[in-house]
């Protein structure tokens, strides 16, 4: 039995797709979520083409606070299974999001328990609350118990510019910028 597992961020009625925790984005189901679930589910079942009745899925939300947290969660039961023999998204997955989408501050809330997030240059810390902070809720049911304790003390991944060679053209180009700059 295959477990696929997805990550979906939601906010401001938007909504990102990630695939098997590569964080990868998933493209196409992102415009169908308007406030209509059963319009999306049927969109993302065609496009995921993932069987049913062979695999399973695994599911983690990060959602904002205009969202219906409790129709969403309605809306996945049909997919629920009792055997979990996924990993666990842990405060290493939630790290890496955190990178992807560069968020500075941010306030978790996971089974009613809240944590303010700062990011600085060397880790990710627990801060003072802020009211003017966006809430984001982590929802699912293979979620690490921890997730808030561990998240803070994480560290920030460093992105490295890459350094490249430019070709001949690209040189030709780059004289060609640097001579209309003068």
């Amino acid at each position: 039995m295959k477990i696929h597992r997805y990550f979906f961020w939601i906010e401001d009625n938007f909504i990102e797709i990630y695939k098997d925790g590569k964080l990868e984005r998933y493209d196409g189901e992102d415009r169908t979520y308007i406030n209509n679930l059963e319009n999306f589910w049927k969109k993302w079942e065609s496009n995921s083409r993932i069987m049913l009745s062979d695999e399973k899925i695994d599911f983690t939300f990060l959602v904002d606070e205009k969202t219906d947290r409790e129709n969403l969660l309605n809306s996945i039961e049909k997919y629920s299974y009792e055997i979990d023999l996924s990993p666990e998204f842990s405060s290493e997955d939630l790290k890496k999001i955190l990178d992807i989408k560069n968020i500075k501050k941010v306030i978790f809330n996971y089974n009613n328990e809240e944590i303010t997030i700062a990011k600085t240059e060397e880790k990710y810390m627990e801060t003072e609350f802020e009211d003017e902070l966006t809430k984001i809720f982590i929802l699912g049911n293979n979620i690490n118990e921890d997730i808030l304790k561990e998240i803070s003390n994480q560290r920030v991944e460093k992105k490295e510019k890459k350094d490249y060679k430019l070709g001949r053209l690209g040189s030709y180009f780059k004289k060609k910028e640097k001579n209309r700059e003068r």
